[in-house]
């Protein structure tokens, strides 16, 4: 056996990928639709009053590239003869090699997942959670759905998301307000960001989409974290100091609750300007792999240049693809300077 010193205190994206992944089995791309506004043919009427009618186009397309990601190990025959007579040490050579192959393609699926792609025509990297929920504009402080400009990693901006422009239709904009501090104030617009968020459809419709009980989970930095967590303490009046920790801290396994929904560390979220508060909804928020083409791990391969090392590669196909950006959750983040 051995022990390894894991980059992330949390793979939260990995996780989301075993257990909530969607699969699609075939396309060059990924696409929905969505309904942003009714034709409004609805009205009132008295006795033998004409209808007007009105036919419009209310679908649009969503559309998210698919994204390549692989990685490799590699074992030399020689460390297998090494290992000939110890069947304990072979077995554990390759589990060591394997591990730290599947340990690099944790820690990218990682960071990604809690980024932008590096540019609008950008197709290599995966959509990350910043690129769906996005911060406000800056020098505003209004806070609303009025999420719309994306922050791309090389400096540029831009409003299209997933095909469709947020500046033109003002359903496409994500939930976004300013905070100042971790306090009370701070609580009030978490409350109204969840409340805001929530959409149900009325009863008499048979809603197409999902709209099931929330997967919803608030993602921090470790700053903010045990500043919510401090804050809980000091908001139960029933805490008791045996231990120092905080009674909250232990009932919750590590972290606190709001409204249901645990607040978890994101370490990706370290050193992030403007220290952004994520909700997000793994229900809107789909990861997607392709069919028959995730984590496909292929026999032991020799190359004529290296004849005696041999390589296991393993690849898929993936992103993650956004339902309804105003059901999707939600940004918080300190004031962006004008």
């Amino acid at each position: 056996t051995f022990e390894v010193a894991w980059t992330n205190q949390e793979y939260e994206f990995c996780r989301i990928y075993q257990q909530d992944r969607q699969q699609i089995d075939g396309g060059d791309r990924i696409e929905r639709n969505v309904m942003l506004n009714p034709t409004g043919n609805a009205s009132y009427r008295r006795l033998y009053d004409t209808d007007s009618l009105t036919v419009g186009n209310t679908q649009y397309k969503i559309s998210v590239p698919w994204c390549e990601i692989g990685t490799n190990y590699s074992w030399d025959v020689r460390e297998i003869l090494a290992n000939k007579n110890n069947a304990k040490g072979y077995i554990n050579l390759l589990k060591i090699k394997r591990t730290d192959g599947l340990w690099s393609l944790a820690d990218l699926i990682e960071e990604r997942g809690w980024k932008t792609p590096t540019s609008s025509s950008d197709s290599l990297y995966p959509y990350g959670i910043p690129y769906y929920l996005n911060m406000l504009d800056a020098g505003s402080t209004t806070g609303g759905f009025y999420g719309q400009t994306i922050r791309y990693q090389d400096g540029t901006t831009g409003t299209s998301c997933a095909g469709i422009d947020a500046s033109t239709e003002t359903k496409w904009k994500s939930y976004a307000d300013v905070y100042t501090s971790v306090n009370n104030t701070l609580l009030k617009k978490m409350r109204l960001a969840c409340l805001l968020t929530r959409f149900k459809p009325p009863l008499f419709v048979n809603a197409p989409g999902d709209d099931s009980a929330m997967k919803r989970r608030i993602y921090a930095n470790s700053d903010i974290n045990v500043s919510l967590m401090d804050l809980a303490d000091k908001r139960d009046d029933n805490n008791t100091p045996g231990d120092l920790a905080g009674k909250n801290l232990i009932s919750v396994s590590g972290t606190v609750y709001f409204n249901r929904m645990p607040i978890a560390y994101a370490p990706q979220l370290e050193g992030v300007t403007y220290d952004p508060i994520y909700c997000v909804d793994w229900s809107k928020i789909v990861p997607v792999v392709h069919e028959g083409y995730w984590m496909n791990e292929g026999e032991a391969m020799t190359d004529r240049l290296q004849h005696t090392t041999l390589t296991v590669y393993l690849d898929g196909s993936h992103n993650n693809l956004i339902l309804n950006r105003r059901t999707a959750g939600w940004c918080l983040h300190t004031a962006i300077p004008a």
